[in-house]
C-alpha cells in the first residue's frame, strides 16, 4: 500500500510540474502583448497540439535566414519586424513561404502535423500562411506562449 501511495504521489507531482512548464495561454495574454512600434509588423508562429499518439518534430524557424525560435506543438510565439518582404523556412528542403509585411500588419504562420495516424507515428510537418485573422485567433486561443529564443537568433549559413 505504501508503494502505491508513493507512485500516485510521484505521478501527481510530475503532472503538476509538467502543467507548470508551459507559458500563459494566448487567450489570457492577448491584451497584454505590447503594441508594435511604427513601421513594423508582427509575425505569429503557432502550432496546434499534435493528435494523440503522434510524434511531432520541433523544427527551428528562420525569418530571412535568421533563426528566431522553434515550433512546438500546442504553442505560439511572435516576432516584430520592419515592413518588407519575408521568407520563412524550417531549415528543411522545400519548407518555406514568402510574403510581404506592411506597417502595422499581423501575419500568422501555422505549422501542423499532417498525414499521421497515431500510435507513435510521425507525420509530415506542414507550414502555411493563415490568411484569416479570425481563424488564426481562434486557433491561437488555447495555445501557450513559447517565446522566441534570443540565444537562437543567429545568422545561419546554408
Amino acid at each position: 500500500m505504501t508503494r502505491s501511495f508513493k507512485m500516485i504521489a510521484a505521478a501527481a507531482l510530475g503532472a503538476a510540474l509538467l502543467a507548470g512548464c508551459g507559458g500563459p495561454r494566448y487567450k489570457d495574454v492577448a491584451g497584454t502583448i505590447p503594441v508594435m512600434v511604427p513601421d513594423t509588423g508582427r509575425i505569429y508562429f503557432y502550432q496546434p497540439p499534435a493528435p494523440l499518439g503522434v510524434v511531432s518534430s520541433q523544427p527551428y524557424l528562420r525569418v530571412n535566414g535568421m533563426k528566431v525560435g522553434r515550433s512546438k506543438p500546442g504553442s505560439f510565439f511572435y516576432v516584430n519586424r520592419p515592413a518588407g518582404k519575408y521568407e520563412i523556412d524550417t531549415l528543411r528542403d522545400g519548407e518555406s513561404l514568402s510574403f510581404t509585411l506592411a506597417p502595422g500588419q499581423t501575419r500568422y504562420v501555422r505549422l501542423s502535423i499532417e498525414g499521421a495516424t497515431g500510435n507513435g507515428s510521425v507525420g509530415r510537418q506542414d507550414m502555411r500562411l493563415e490568411e484569416s485573422e479570425a481563424v488564426a485567433q481562434h486557433e491561437l486561443s488555447p495555445l501557450k506562449y513559447w517565446g522566441a529564443g534570443s540565444r537562437e537568433r543567429v545568422k545561419l549559413r546554408p
